[in-house]
């Protein structure tokens, strides 16, 4: 969850007014699979950031006025890819100097692949949080953070997080779950982050614990009695992730966001290779 208004969370929609979680995978057009949703009469606006590894565009589908929001990424490499990702490319020679080459590689077939999210209607919100911004650094003293940083955080409407009281109430995503401490003071949801998708190779490990306790909205506002809810839940959420993946604590990085992109407080479990997110 990336910098930009910290009200925006990631929903995403099968072309439904409400919104809710999926991910689609593009295919080459070589072997083109039935589509989850049709892009052909996609109408292209803007193209409001293009990364390394990342192109976010917004655009309208005909008939309609509500903006649609795309985030394009590429997938991560598995292992068990190579040979068949290697077999499928397709190489163009840019450079060539003693034993040293560069080529464009084009790949086919299921390696073809980027994962989108779709956010449809999106908001101005949304669309700013997926825009290029410059970046700067800052101190929050208390004082800043009681004149300005608070007041803005009083201000966002409950609705902003509604999507993380599905989660927590289990109106949506609980397929996803993989833990559940229910706990009013001491408990979280432990589930996948949208950022590690199937078939979720161990070193791509991201999920996220989502604290029962809607009183406490960032770092800021954790006190010493909020000490046994972090010791249960990195205790529990290291545990299942050892239980489930065989990933030990050694090898995960257990983190927070300040300031985070949505103010409910939420615990990053991370494989230490991954390298976004942190």
């Amino acid at each position: 969850m990336a910098a930009g208004d910290p009200t925006s969370p990631f929903v995403v929609a099968t072309l439904c007014v409400l919104a809710s979680s999926c991910i689609y995978v593009l295919q080459s057009r070589r072997r083109k699979q039935p589509s989850a949703v049709d892009l052909t009469t996609f109408q292209l606006e803007d193209i409001t950031k293009a990364m390394d590894s990342e192109l976010c565009v917004v655009g309208t589908f005909p008939g309609s006025p509500d903006k649609v929001l795309l985030v394009l990424q590429k997938q991560k490499f598995g292992r068990g890819d190579a040979l068949g990702l290697i077999h499928g490319l397709t190489l163009r020679r840019t450079h060539e100097n003693d034993v040293y080459s560069n080529h464009i590689g084009v790949l086919s077939g299921d390696n073809d692949a980027l994962r989108v999210t779709m956010i449809y209607p999106a908001t101005a919100a949304h669309i700013a949080k997926h825009t290029e911004q410059r970046f700067y650094m800052a101190v929050e003293t208390q004082a800043v953070y009681e004149d300005i940083t608070l007041p803005y955080i009083e201000s966002i409407p409950t609705d902003k997080i509604q999507w993380v009281y599905n989660i927590l109430e289990r109106t949506s995503e609980t397929e996803k779950l993989l833990l559940e401490d229910r706990d009013a003071k001491t408990g979280f949801v432990l589930l996948p982050d949208t950022k590690w998708n199937a078939p979720y190779h161990v070193e791509g490990l991201y999920c996220l614990a989502i604290v029962m306790d809607r009183s406490i909205r960032s770092v800021r506002d954790l006190r010493a009695s909020h000490v046994p809810l972090l010791e249960n839940l990195r205790a529990k959420g290291l545990a299942l992730i050892w239980e489930k993946y065989g990933v030990a604590a050694s090898s995960i990085r257990c983190f927070v966001h300040y300031q985070p992109s949505y103010y409910h407080f939420h615990v990053h479990f991370t494989h230490v290779k991954v390298a976004f997110g942190t």
